[in-house]
């Protein structure tokens, strides 16, 4: 797979929440194909960073999880289902202002990046 061929979308629910509302913080993925033939979208190679640093917790979320339908093979010119995680409680461990990275490099061509700002309030 080229990961030129195919984009990831961060998700993120809501954007904007109090430290206490952690729980209620979903972020998801939808990756599209934008070449012509079907491709695996790559979801064991997305990494999400959080203020630059790897998240360990995204990366046991899709690790240990079920592929999702459509995330095993995509069509070309399709679209995922997104796929969403409850990661709030370990990604946001205080409150503050988190830029949220997720990559996919499949080390074929240049990665391909989404990214959101989450404010976590007090």
């Amino acid at each position: 797979m080229s990961a030129g061929a195919v984009s990831v979308r961060l998700l993120v629910e809501p954007d904007r929440l109090s430290f206490d509302e952690r729980g209620a913080f979903r972020l998801g993925v939808t990756a599209t194909n934008h070449g012509d033939t079907g491709v695996d979208p790559g979801l064991f190679g997305l990494r999400l960073l959080v203020d630059g640093e790897p998240s360990m917790a995204f990366d046991l979320a899709v690790g240990n999880g079920v592929v999702p339908a459509g995330w095993d093979f995509l069509d070309a010119g399709a679209t995922t289902k997104p796929v969403h995680w409850p990661l709030g409680e370990a990604l946001f461990p205080a409150p503050g202002e988190y830029r949220l990275l997720l990559r996919l490099d499949d080390g074929t061509g240049p990665a391909q990046e989404s990214a959101a700002t989450v404010v976590v309030t007090a």
